[in-house]
Order: structure tokens, then C-alpha cells, then sequence
């Protein structure tokens, strides 16, 4: 590195100074999976409080996305960082196994719902997937021979079906999926929240409730129309249900770009990525970066 790079890093840390980390969390289990796409979503509850502890010894403030929202629009100087632990999806683990830990250590969190999971409109293909995977030594996806007769094939079958998901035959390859899933019996015992816990969560004073859109479709591939209802329909239902507002919202998958953007802007405080970062002073509120949580 040049003198002159140097010294133009060090005044960037200077006028963009680091103010902490947000977390991304999915699942915590006690036990996880074989299939490290879906593993590496997973972490156990003693990871979880280890996780606590050692930002607690490193003197971290811990914060709720209001919190994070107040520092950025009001930048001060932090002497110490903040973290703020936020948890995609809604999946029943969230209450059954990382709740108490967080009660425990008086750490607020953040969940992020997609609607049609509590509503029981919709499963967690990515598990029913996996559970596929393991099933079936072969099979075919839209013409598409797909051979999992090894951990490895079924990882990398499992990356080639999420990216026909991702793109703009998302519908057509979903619909397929669900046949194979009710043709042979996959049932991953993946859960998520019901309406009832969400509820309890949301008069937690630690928890904040956040979105995650309807249907947990990739919304830059979605017209204007669309991404709209993803957001005001998933928003108006946990508000109608919880009595509380909804501030707060995650880009299903990550997926956005500034059509996207400036669309969320127009109904929410925030937004999260999963861009990986830390948070610096002046960063913008719609995309916020992200850690994942991860454990070996």
C-alpha cells in the first residue's frame, strides 16, 4: 500500500468512522444440518449465547433497529460499538430456542416475518428441498436431470435449483417443486412461527417485529404492482395481528436494487442486506449491511 493510499484510508476511517455490526441470524437448533446451503443458515443455542458473551466482553452496546435508525440519522461520536442481532423468516426456533437466550442477557432482537409462512401458505422449499435431495438418487426439474447420489451433488444441485428461483422463471420452477415435495413425501419438520407466538414477540420490549414481504419472492424481478403488495400486504397483516407498527424491513433473499429501494423507502424506516459490512457513520438506512452469524 502507497503512502498516499494510506493516508486517504486513514481520513476515510476518520470522516466514516465504524459504529458496530448488524447480525443476520436464520435458525437456531440444537441440531444441524447435513446440507451445508441449509447448515450454514443454522446456529445452536450455545453458540447464540457465546456469540452474546463475547460482545458483552468486548464492551458492544446492544441495540434494537430503532436505536440503529436514531444513531444514523443523528450521527454522534460512539465511544463504544453497538450490535444489533436480527433473525430472517420467522421460523419457530426463533421463540423456542434464541428468545429465552436473548431474555436471558437482556439483548434486544429483531425478527423479520414473511406473512405467508405463519398463514401456512407456504413452507420452507429450501428444506423440503434438502429433505428431496436426500430422498432421491436422481430426478428431473423442468427437463433438468439432477444426480444427489453423494453430499456433493446434492450441494451443488441444491445451488443450481436456488438460482432458477432467483430468476425470472421463479413461478414456474416453484410449482414444479411443490409436485416433487407432495409426489414423494418430503416433509422437513421445519417449522415456522404462528400468529400466537409473533403476537407474545411483539409485546416483548426487547423484540421488534420487523418485515420480510409476503411471500419471500425475489423482488427485483417483480413489476411495480407487485413489490408493493409484498410490502403493504405483509406490512398491514403483522400490524392488524400485533397492534403495533411495522418499521422495519428485510430484502427477501437480499435481493434488491434501487427501483426496489426507493419503493421500501416509501413505507419503512429501514432496510437490511445481507451485503456484507460493518455499520459506519452516514451509511444509507435502506442498505444496511450485513454479518451472518455462522458457526463451524
Amino acid at each position: 500500500m502507497t503512502l498516499i493510499s494510506k493516508i486517504k484510508r486513514r481520513i476515510k476511517k476518520v470522516i466514516y468512522p465504524l459504529y458496530g455490526e448488524i447480525l443476520m441470524l436464520h435458525r437456531v437448533v440444537k441440531t444441524r444440518s447435513i446440507l451445508e446451503e441449509n447448515r450454514i443458515l443454522e446456529i445452536t443455542p450455545e453458540f447464540l449465547e457465546q456469540t452474546i458473551l463475547k460482545y458483552k466482553s468486548d464492551r458492544y452496546r446492544f441495540v434494537s433497529m430503532d436505536e440503529v435508525r436514531m444513531l444514523l440519522k443523528k450521527p454522534i461520536n460512539l465511544t463504544n460499538k453497538f450490535v444489533c442481532f436480527t433473525l430472517d423468516d420467522g421460523f419457530a426456533d426463533n421463540y423456542e430456542e434464541a428468545y429465552p437466550i436473548f431474555k436471558k442477557h437482556n439483548c434486544p432482537f429483531t425478527i423479520y416475518i414473511t406473512t405467508d409462512y405463519p398463514d401456512k401458505n407456504k413452507q420452507y422449499w429450501w428444506y423440503h428441498l434438502e429433505d428431496l435431495l436426500h430422498k432421491k438418487y436422481n430426478f428431473s426439474l423442468n427437463g433438468i436431470e439432477y444426480d444427489c447420489s453423494d453430499i456433493t451433488k446434492q450441494n451443488r444441485a441444491f445451488i443450481e435449483i436456488r438460482n432458477k428461483i432467483f430468476s425470472s422463471d421463479a413461478s414456474v420452477t416453484i410449482i414444479t417443486l411443490e409436485k416433487l415435495f407432495e409426489e414423494n413425501g418430503c416433509n422437513s419438520k421445519v417449522h415456522s412461527l404462528c400468529w400466537e407466538q409473533i403476537i407474545e414477540l411483539s409485546k416483548e420490549p426487547l423484540c421488534t417485529i420487523g418485515a420480510h414481504s409476503v411471500t419471500h419472492s425475489s423482488l427485483p424481478i417483480l413489476s411495480d404492482e407487485k413489490i408493493i403488495k409484498e410490502l403493504l400486504l405483509g406490512k398491514e397483516k403483522i400490524e392488524a395481528k400485533t397492534g403495533m407498527p411495522v418499521n422495519h424491513f428485510a430484502y427477501p433473499y437480499g435481493n434488491w436494487d434501487n427501483r426496489v429501494k426507493n419503493l421500501v423507502m416509501q413505507h419503512f424506516r429501514t432496510a437490511v442486506t445481507v451485503n456484507w459490512g460493518m455499520i459506519k457513520k452516514y451509511d444509507n438506512l435502506f442498505t444496511l449491511n450485513r454479518k451472518p452469524l455462522e458457526e463451524n
